[in-house]
């Protein structure tokens, strides 16, 4: 546990009580106490929090032991109501269609779902800033508090740190570092489906860091 623990320090980043970024210096010890891992993916209507909105949120929560094992996926689309403010490229990327959204849940459902599934975890994702601030903003507008621990953690930093200047990765995208690492995915740009490429990323880097280390101590 404690190289795993480690490792994860890599990313982590210090959250407020609301889940906004502090930018104060985080370590392993955010990890202290915590079970789970749950690693999500969020579309949006467009990049600013305060005038688009989830689209599409989904998550993998791993028991946070050695092998982050999966203990549970969900994910759902999320009915708009200002859908008259999302950037059109944005609609484009995630497929949207009032269609293909009209089982949608609204944003209360969907939030409530997303917080029991993933409650008390160290939330983590690639590039978590954006995500961040969308999940902070939705759970203050509906009045809910933050329900997960206050840490988040970065898989993509993490990536960066043991993937950089070894010739293995030209850039640090998730779709090009998991097809680099031969992870098979479920497509891109939908909630759930980048979350598992996250998740799997995330799983290959640690199985790697166990493997060399226990070639280093033979």
């Amino acid at each position: 546990m404690e190289a795993l623990h480690s490792l994860l320090g890599l990313g982590l980043r210090r959250l407020d009580a609301e889940g906004r970024l502090t930018g104060e210096p985080a370590g392993q010890e955010l990890l202290e106490g915590v079970t789970a891992l749950f690693v999500v993916d969020l579309e949006m209507s467009g990049p600013n929090p305060q005038v688009h909105e989830i689209l599409d949120i989904g998550g993998v929560r791993a028991a946070l032991v050695p092998g982050l094992p999966e203990e549970e996926a969900w994910s759902a689309r999320v009915r708009p109501r200002r859908i008259g403010n999302a950037v059109p490229a944005a609609l484009k990327v995630v497929g949207y269609s009032p269609k293909a959204w009209k089982t949608a849940l609204e944003l209360e459902a969907a939030m409530d779902r997303f917080a029991a599934v993933g409650r008390d975890a160290v939330i983590a994702g690639w590039g978590m800033a954006q995500d961040l601030a969308f999940l902070a903003e939705a759970f203050r507008a509906l009045g809910s508090p933050w329900p997960f621990a206050l840490a988040a953690l970065d898989v993509q930093v993490i990536a960066r740190a043991l993937l950089r200047g070894n010739g293995e990765v030209d850039r640090f995208n998730l779709g090009h570092v998991a097809d680099r690492l031969g992870i098979g995915r479920m497509g891109e740009h939908g909630a759930l489906a980048d979350a598992y490429a996250t998740y799997d990323v995330l799983v290959k880097l640690v199985e790697r860091v166990a493997r060399l280390t226990a070639e280093r101590e033979r």
